[in-house]
């Protein structure tokens, strides 16, 4: 198989690489079925990518990880991100033409605007690949004709509105693209029971371990890791599913295990916290007062006067 991974910095460079017209150097729409020299290549670029490929199946890689890309589906790659389709040894490298688009997007063109303040809201660039957004008939229509409408803006002659006017339209996309995925989330709705209690699972199971003397706290990376799920993909079903953060959700666990330690064992608050991976005593007391409302020394007392 070959890894090698091409380098992209700017969007001239990939116009250049497969033969399409690029028509701004701070973005450009590309329309797949009009690309004759499409290869399969693993690359890494210097701006923002939105892909959707209409043609069926096929493998796309993303991180150097290899998914199963299902037609329709919107994939979001933020700068520096390795994605693409691997060669398999033996096999041609041209790739069958597809229909689809692609939107590339320079941090700079939107640098200073209000877009830019609200990037970090659209938490689907910092997904896994097999995180894709997987659209309906009447979303991708709604997703290619705001495609489309940038592609034509962008072919008209620049004046002093047409830089509003095309932001306008990608916070348009970007924005029905979240709504997009809350109905994604949604249909995971059945699913989501079954996620919390493994989450819950792989805590008990750190904390049982012993892992926290030598690795301090779990991490939602590290559940999201144990679970196959990005950082950001799984805190969002987490929080769509239990109305608390990821982090919100460990640190209850947390408080919980403090609990059982203060109640069952004689060790002091200090060896407590270095057991749970805590720095320092006034970091374990904070944590737990902001979800109990009293200290551990108030709590243990309060559970010795009061035997279960």
């Amino acid at each position: 198989m070959n890894t090698e991974i091409l380098r992209l910095n700017r969007i001239e460079e990939y116009c250049g690489r497969y033969g399409v017209k690029m028509q701004h150097p701070l973005i450009t729409v590309v329309d797949f079925s009009k690309v004759e020299h499409m290869r399969k290549e693993v690359k890494s670029c210097g701006f923002f990518a939105v892909l959707l490929r209409e043609c069926e199946g096929g493998r796309f890689t993303y991180g150097l990880s290899e998914y199963d890309y299902q037609a329709g589906s919107l994939i979001f790659t933020a700068p520096d991100q390795v994605f693409g389709t691997h060669v398999i040894d033996g096999e041609s490298a041209e790739q069958n033409l597809c229909s689809g688009y692609a939107l590339l997007l320079h941090p700079d063109y939107i640098s200073g605007t209000r877009l830019a303040s609200r990037f970090k809201d659209f938490d689907f660039f910092r997904y896994e690949a097999n995180e894709a957004l997987r659209t309906t008939q009447g979303e991708r229509t709604q997703v290619i004709e705001l495609l489309k409408g940038i592609h034509q803006e962008l072919a008209k002659p620049e004046d002093e509105h047409t830089h509003r006017i095309v932001l306008d339209y990608l916070e348009v996309l970007f924005d029905l693209c979240s709504r997009f995925y809350n109905r994604q989330f949604d249909l995971h709705d059945k699913r989501s029971y079954q996620l919390v209690e493994r989450f819950n699972v792989v805590l008990r199971n750190y904390f049982d371990s012993g892992m926290t003397a030598e690795l301090g706290l779990p991490t939602v990376r590290y559940c999201a890791e144990q679970l196959s799920l990005s950082s950001n993909y799984f805190g969002d079903l987490i929080r769509k599913a239990t109305g608390r953060t990821a982090k919100e959700h460990i640190q209850i666990a947390t408080v919980e295990r403090i609990k059982h330690m203060l109640l069952n064992t004689r060790f002091t608050i200090s060896e407590i916290g270095y057991q749970l991976g805590f720095k320092y005593p006034h970091h374990l007391s904070r944590v737990f007062r902001s979800v109990t409302g009293m200290t551990p020394y108030q709590f243990r007392t309060q559970g010795r006067r009061n035997p279960a």
